[in-house]
């Protein structure tokens, strides 16, 4: 056995997701962000130019891999190791974000509260024009190259300027793109044309949809029209593409409204990740914060390999057994004396995941993050036999901690009208029938405008979400732990919260 300084590598892990896990949180530095990223196989098919939708959940990594299709080393990387052949060469491509920060605190889009202001009672038109704004002023203000096109001779000198330095305000710029829709449509047209003479492609990116507005309950009018606009225009131009970064809610039909949604299917892929890959992330993480660590992680034979790639740093191997021997060295092959507490590496998973089985790497992350610094809050050698790292009540308590921080995010962003519905499951014992769970729902005082005003509605985005699942046997209504412990809802057979002390 080798000495390690325990109380370091702790350290470590509990850094593991800067900021709880938040994307936003994630470092601007290039060469920190590159070495954290994992390029997983799911990534091969959002790449192919017929994907222009990437669906998923809050905390799947849909901004993480936005930042990345931002960075032309972040590219490079991704192409190579995930042997990418069907994609046209990078250096024919060029690529602009057409919503969303590329980096934390880029002021470069109207502010969501300026949007709804100004965008109040506009129709679909508008909204196509608010789109195809957003797409001149970033190519002005970034593509030198596109600039220099003929294309841009068709938009007026007066549109051109005020796109280019003031795309932030919206009230500048758009009456005069309204005046002239045509000729914008024409110089768009004329960019495609063009890119295609000359064997280029552009690639146009979305994230951040949620916080185009403030109002949730705005949002369906502005991402409707962006999918209809991509949608017509696919059929219409061969060399400008998107890739539409969007939370799966967002993208029901019942709240966009959107009549030709069927028609993306072809269009679209779901970011959901394999329990190999979460486990691959958090060890190509603490694999990348230094030596001590690196050290550590040799104690699994075959986990690290002795070459780095350049751009992304070392990436451990994906055989799960190695893995499983990981959660045995940090914690122990088991969640107590014997198997009958469940095995570590499937416990992780297992209290993670929603009612769809779906799990957020971000949850993930921040429960190795949390478990580590409650370890240290009662730092003792002697606690740790061998080279663990952590006890099994460590996560535990981080499972807790976690579900806290998901219900957290959930109420204070996206949803807040959960904070009520939080209220009124209080202390709720699981399973429960339906009746008594619609009753909960007709009874909440929202504060903050739910979904809908139908119970049964309510309940069925609930399901949507994975926060519920509905027993198909006899309707009875179940949580799993990710949501269950945020809510503060029971359950027969629980999981105690460990004492701090112990």
């Amino acid at each position: 056995m080798t000495n390690f300084d325990k109380k370091k590598l702790l350290e470590i892990m509990a850094n593991v997701a800067p900021g709880r896990g938040v994307a936003e949180h994630e470092s601007d530095n290039e060469n920190v962000f590159l070495k954290n990223f994992l390029p997983v196989a799911r990534y091969r098919k959002a790449l192919d130019t017929d994907t222009f939708l990437i669906l998923g959940g809050r905390g799947v990594g849909k901004t993480e891999f936005f930042r990345l299709l931002a960075n032309s080393s972040g590219r490079k990387a991704l192409v190579k190791n995930l042997n990418i052949k069907y994609f046209p060469p990078l250096e024919t491509t060029i690529w602009i974000a057409g919503y969303g920060r590329t980096k934390t605190r880029e002021k470069k889009f109207p502010a969501p509260e300026t949007t709804e202001h100004y965008m109040k009672g506009k129709d679909r038109i508008d909204w196509r024009i608010f789109w195809i704004g957003l797409i001149l002023g970033v190519i002005f203000q970034q593509e030198k190259e596109l600039s220099n096109y003929n294309w841009v001779e068709e938009v007026p000198e007066e549109i051109r300027d005020s796109l280019t330095n003031k795309l932030s305000l919206l009230s500048h710029w758009f009456p005069d793109a309204s005046q002239n829709f045509e000729n914008i449509n024409y110089a768009l047209d004329k960019l495609d044309e063009e890119l295609l003479a000359s064997d280029r492609w552009l690639f146009i990116t979305y994230d951040e949809l949620d916080r185009i507005v403030p109002s949730y309950l705005e949002l369906a009018a502005p991402i409707a029209e962006l999918l209809a606009f991509w949608l017509d225009r696919w059929r219409r131009w061969e060399r400008i593409r998107p890739k539409i970064f969007l939370r799966t809610d967002l993208f029901q039909q019942e709240f966009l409204g959107f009549p030709d949604a069927s028609k993306l299917r072809g269009h679209q892929i779901s970011l959901e990740w394999e329990t190999s890959w979460l486990y691959q992330v958090f060890v190509k993480r603490l694999a990348n914060s230094g030596e001590e660590m690196n050290d550590y992680l040799q104690i699994v034979p075959g986990l690290i390999p002795s070459k780095k790639d350049k751009i992304l740093g070392i990436l451990p191997a994906s055989d799960e057994s190695r893995f499983e021997l990981l959660m045995e060295k940090i914690v122990g092959e088991y969640m107590g004396n014997n198997h009958r507490k469940g095995y570590t590496y499937n416990w992780v998973p297992n209290h993670l995941q929603d009612a769809k089985g779906r799990i957020a790497p971000r949850s993930f992350l921040k429960l190795f993050s949390l478990a580590a610094e409650r370890r240290l809050e009662k730092f003792e050698e002697k606690d740790l036999p061998e080279n663990r790292l952590l006890l099994p009540s460590d996560l535990q308590g981080a499972l807790m901690d976690t579900s806290q921080d998901r219900i957290k995010e959930l109420t204070e962003e996206e949803y807040p009208w959960l904070e009520a519905f939080k209220k009124s499951l209080k202390n709720l014992n699981l399973l429960t029938e339906e009746e008594k769970f619609l009753n909960i729902l007709k009874n909440t005082k929202w504060d903050k405008e739910p979904p809908s005003k139908k119970p049964e509605e309510i309940l069925k985005y609930l399901e949507q979400l994975g926060i519920v699942e509905i027993r198909s046997s006899d309707r009875r209504i179940n949580m799993p732990d990710i949501y269950r412990y945020g809510f503060e809802v029971k359950r027969k057979g629980g999981i105690k919260r460990p004492k701090k002390n112990n």
